[in-house]
């Protein structure tokens, strides 16, 4: 079971990180004011701080409360697997696009959700995964003029 104390704790380590690194990111710029007003880091430091105490204080309100907040139970083993069986594959196509770009990415995304999550057959599953590419990389690239994140299939196929 998935409780709103589980909740309050990762969000609060989600935001706790993303201050962390603002902290680090900022430190090394000069983060103070200067004659002609605030230098670089000024802002980014002051904002990550700022997240850094809020995180700290939602994790420390999540401890104390933790008996009532246990109570509160937001997902059952169910919904959670179904929960995460949309957010995990959404995850991968942002990491798959890393490497081999993101129509690859995109295709891949489409191919394993309509197949597996949607229980079609392989070639409606094919079929729109590649139609969905082709259309994108068509409206964007062509129409659009606007390149997205290219991998090495596109390259090596000239479309990079």
């Amino acid at each position: 079971m998935l409780t709103r104390f589980h909740l309050e704790l990762g969000f609060a380590g989600l935001v706790l990180l993303i201050g962390a690194t603002g902290l680090v990111g900022s430190s090394g710029l000069d983060f103070g004011w200067g004659a002609d007003g605030p230098r670089a880091g000024y802002f980014p430091f002051r904002v990550a701080v700022i997240l850094v105490a809020m995180a700290t204080l939602v994790a420390v309100q999540a401890i104390i409360n933790r008996a009532a907040l246990r109570r509160v139970v937001v997902a059952e083993p169910e919904g959670l697997r179904r929960v995460l069986g949309f957010g995990l594959p959404i995850i991968g196509l942002v990491l798959v696009a890393q490497w081999l770009g993101l129509y690859v990415a995109m295709a891949l995304y489409l191919l394993v959700v309509i197949r597996w999550q949607g229980r079609r057959p392989w070639h409606t599953a094919l079929g729109v995964a590649l139609g969905v590419t082709v259309v994108t990389f068509l409206i964007f690239e062509i129409w659009f003029q606007v390149p997205l994140l290219k991998g090495p299939l596109e390259i090596m196929l000239g479309l990079g």
